[in-house]
């Protein structure tokens, strides 16, 4: 009898250990962000008082000085006990979070998102990091990520699922207690964090990689720099489905705004069931790159499928969209497993802080140029713009196959 994919999940997951501590860890935090995220612009702008345009650019300066943030600390990774550091850095982006709700003008918003964005940039390194330290080589390594980011999707929906209820009652009070409640789940999420090993330090201060040489090499490995930057350029595939497919739907489709929430939906099922499953094989390198490939061929579909959801009647345009979900949230698992197997297995294993310091910037350079890029060709180019998307996430993704060949001259 085959197994259910339940079962499968649950048997390719750590059921002791550290690792089971940073995954309850990840889950508390990500249920405060899905609280947030799912509030964050109806509270800025009905509660506060700012524009949408005011709120858009505001994460956008966020996310751009956050953006180099991710080498010093990735530098700083190897040569910290990483544990504390973050418990700490969460508590204080906790403190951050929930201070939003005191906020009454534009300046006070930027400062308290470029705050927040720039903590959450450096602990997302020093985690990478982590688990590099606290799981196996190789495939065991990809596994666990996966396995995040499994929790990550299951957190963040159920938090989203929970904030329901203040859209529901609509008022201030209600939004204010989510803002709260996600600053409360930074410090949950940092108090089980402390019960993590505080690990040893991999590059130590006298160790003959660190001090002989550049300081930063990772930035002068000009081959995991390219990795890092077309790495970056296929993480504008997450922007379409929080940016594209909205105004996709509501702007140029037939299809009810519900959905909207229905395609998402599809997209966080599929991550939390088999995102574990979808990132065996990675752990070698080779074959990373040809199902990085793959995984753009599947998320050029799902571009292409959208862009028929114009001109026609609303049953066959929600057809369309879910379908072209479908196909993109394959592409996605597939590219996810294989970008964790690449940007692991390409680095130094001694110096794994700055590397993953690096490859974090490729995720950043996405999220800053990401917004802009997709909304223009959605918005203004409209079919052609879904073409050439297409075009570029198949194109970026075949490049890893001779870079990743080099490294083995």
């Amino acid at each position: 009898m085959r197994e259910s994919t339940k079962t499968r999940l649950v048997k390719a997951l750590p059921t002791k250990g550290p690792l089971v501590f940073m995954a309850a860890s990840t889950l508390v935090n990500t249920f405060g962000n899905g609280l947030f995220f799912t509030i964050e612009v109806i509270f800025l702008t009905r509660s506060v008082g700012l524009t949408p345009h005011q709120v858009g650019f505001g994460f956008t300066i966020a996310a751009a000085i956050a953006l180099p943030i991710s080498i010093p600390a990735g530098h700083l990774a190897d040569r910290l006990r990483i544990r504390n550091w973050v418990a700490g850095s969460q508590i204080i982006q906790g403190i951050a979070a929930a201070s939003f709700i005191f906020i009454h003008s534009y300046p006070a918003f930027l400062f308290l998102t470029i705050l927040v964005e720039v903590i959450g940039t450096g602990t997302q390194t020093l985690r990478m990091t982590l688990i590099t330290r606290l799981s196996g080589p190789g495939e065991e390594r990809v596994r666990f990520r996966a396995y995040l980011r499994a929790v990550t999707n299951l957190g963040i929906g159920a938090g989203a699922a929970f904030a329901g209820i203040a859209l529901a009652i609509d008022t201030r009070t209600a939004y204010a207690t989510l803002v709260v409640l996600n600053g409360i789940t930074f410090v949950l999420a940092a108090l089980i964090f402390l019960k993590l090993p505080n690990t040893p330090i991999v590059a130590a201060e006298e160790s003959e990689p660190v001090t002989k040489g550049p300081k930063f090499i990772a930035l002068r490995d000009k081959r995991y720099v390219t990795a890092t930057v077309l790495n970056g350029i296929y993480s504008i595939h997450f922007v379409i489905q929080g940016v594209g497919i909205p105004l996709w739907i509501v702007n140029h489709t037939t299809a009810p705004r519900w959905t909207v929430s229905v395609v998402l939906l599809i997209n966080t099922i599929a991550c939390v069931l088999f995102s574990v499953r979808a990132s065996r094989g990675t752990g070698d390198i080779q074959r990373a790159a040809r199902i990085y490939f793959r995984a753009g061929l599947f998320v050029a579909a799902g571009c292409v499928v959208y862009s028929f959801a114009q001109g026609i009647n609303s049953l066959l345009a929600t057809t369309l969209l879910i379908v072209g979900m479908l196909l993109h949230v394959t592409g996605e698992l597939l590219g996810s497993g294989a970008g964790w197997g690449l940007g692991f297995g390409l680095a130094r294993d001694e110096l794994q802080g700055q590397y993953q310091g690096v490859w974090q910037l490729g995720w950043g350079m996405g999220n800053v140029i990401g917004p802009a890029l997709v909304t223009y060709l959605v918005m203004d180019l409209q079919k052609s713009g879904w073409f050439i998307m297409a075009s570029l996430f198949a194109l970026t993704t075949y490049l890893f196959i001779p870079l990743v060949r080099s490294y083995q001259k």
